[in-house]
């Protein structure tokens, strides 16, 4: 009788490639968060103004 193959149960490519994939996913989050991190953004410099008429009060 044969028995069947897990998900996960492949040869060894298959686990080193998820191995990669993951490498790669964490070093985006890390480089991202670093972009972040020490990114100088500037805020908006429009002043805004709005009059509000006198009856809403």
């Amino acid at each position: 009788m044969a028995r069947r193959r897990g998900r996960f149960t492949g040869d060894d490519s298959s686990g080193v490639l998820l191995k990669a994939l993951a490498l790669l996913l964490l070093g985006l989050v890390v480089a991202g968060g670093a972009l972040l991190a020490t990114w100088d953004m500037k805020p908006p410099t429009r002043a805004v103004e709005e009059v509000i008429p006198n009856d809403r009060f």
